[in-house]
């Protein structure tokens, strides 16, 4: 163990590297895999790992409210992580790396199952939440930026820990992440960020705002091909980096189109913040996560007036309702519910992944005005543990009531967190997006 270390740390000095993540299969329990965390620094007295992991927990001691708070070593098949609950007053975080000898290099070694982590260095913190990028205890890896539009646009890096069913399998619960594995090299498509004319906006330039984009791989080879649209936003304080940052949704768009699931689509994921000064400026990492929210009527007008119709005319997207979706998280799912009611003749499916909606909800009254809200393919999901869950639920009660028909996906092992909204959109990919509507109980079977 010294000896690799060691070589480590030299390997580590001799690239000008200060930092490394290294996913290892190791054949054996708890979950088959171990990651080792390598962290240089030479001032510091203490040295955590946070930014988006979590302890773990089971559904035999988790509630909206509580959960388990388990060591990554003692890791059980069917155990998940969610970001919900307060943990004991003697409670120590599990993710503390150490020093190696007299020289500056920290370690961490755990076992992690399949999934999808975002993490950070916590420099001389007692407690995650109370470090700040703005204060230098939060440091992201430079080793491994995130994908991000400018610099402070995201706060974490990720890596992913694949599947092994020989440790991982549970009857109950089916946590596997690997459909956001790379897809083979000829099957990926591009990510990249993308900066278009929006008058009044902040960030990141004066009259410029920025989405990130998704191009499958075959983007630009057929000619006069028209693509299917698919926007995607974000939650409540994050942009429009985090769905490939924190979620990977390249590599799961990818294989839904690799597995024939849906055909190959162009995503935009735009951001909601800073469209204009009626509200101070959000940079994720830099200003406080309490920052006001624009409303979702503000954010549609925006995106009506300026996105909408950047995008159709600089990408070669298909132009029809037939052929456009909008999807999106938490506040975003919040945002696709305002599309749904409001931008009705403008998409065919709506995916709101544990939406932070609130009534009164579609009625009667609605659903006469604007009949064609029971003619689109609407997919509602939410997590078993999530702080969504009564709001997900009465929106799904709201248009259960109108006999609006509906595809709906509870998380078993979902939180208000990334694992669930990647398990959301692979199923809304699987089941319901691009999929011939009113949807029927032989939809997607």
């Amino acid at each position: 163990m010294f000896d690799r270390r060691l070589l480590s740390l030299v390997a580590l000095y001799s690239l000008g590297a200060t930092a490394s993540v290294i996913v290892r299969k190791t054949n054996k329990g708890p979950t088959g895999y171990e990651v080792d965390f390598q962290y240089i620094n030479k001032t510091a007295s203490r040295v955590l790992i946070g930014g988006g992991l979590e302890p773990f927990t089971d559904q035999f001691h988790t509630t909206l409210n509580n959960r388990a708070w388990y060591d990554p070593h003692d890791y059980h098949p069917g155990d998940f992580y969610i970001n919900s609950g307060t943990p004991d007053p003697d409670y120590q975080w599990p993710y503390e790396m150490t020093k190696e000898g007299e020289d500056s290099l920290w370690t961490y070694t755990t076992p992690l199952p399949s999934g999808i982590y975002s993490y950070a260095y916590l420099v001389n913190c007692d407690y995650a939440p109370n470090c700040s990028i703005d204060t230098g205890q939060l440091v992201i890896d430079p080793d491994q930026p995130p994908f991000q539009n400018v610099q402070g646009d995201q706060v974490a890096s990720s890596f992913q820990v694949p599947f092994d069913a020989r440790f991982q399998g549970t009857d109950d619960i089916n946590a596997n992440f690997d459909y956001a594995l790379s897809a083979p090299t000829e099957y990926r498509g591009t990510i990249k960020s993308v900066n278009y004319t929006s008058p009044g906006s902040i960030h990141p330039a004066p009259d410029v705002h920025h989405f990130a984009l998704y191009l499958p791989a075959e983007y630009g080879t057929i000619p006069n091909k028209k693509y299917p649209l698919l926007y995607l936003s974000h939650g409540a304080f994050g942009n429009g980096n985090d769905w490939e940052n924190q979620g990977r949704m390249s590599s799961i768009v990818d294989n839904l189109i690799v597995g024939g699931h849906i055909e190959p689509t162009v995503v935009v994921m735009p951001s909601f913040y800073n469209l204009d000064d009626s509200l101070p400026r959000f940079i994720m990492g830099n200003q406080s996560n309490f920052a006001p929210l624009p409303t979702s009527i503000h954010i549609r007008e925006n995106y009506q007036k300026y996105l909408f119709p950047w995008v159709e005319e600089n990408l070669d997207v298909c132009n029809e309702t037939s052929c456009r979706a909008f999807a999106g998280l938490s506040w975003g799912g919040r945002l696709t519910y305002e599309m749904y009611v409001n931008a009705t003749d403008y998409f065919d499916w709506f995916g709101m992944f544990s939406p932070a909606t609130e009534g009164p909800y579609v009625d009667n009254v609605t659903l006469a005005e604007n009949p064609a809200l029971a003619k689109k393919g609407v997919f509602v999901a939410y997590g078993l543990y999530d702080l969504v869950f009564d709001a997900g639920k009465d929106l799904q009660a709201a248009l259960d009531k109108l006999g609006i028909k509906t595809i709906s996906r509870i998380s078993p092992f979902g939180g208000h967190y990334w694992n669930t909204w990647q398990d959301e959109l692979w199923w809304f990919g699987v089941k319901a997006l691009w999929k011939p509507f009113p949807y029927t109980a032989q939809t997607g079977r």
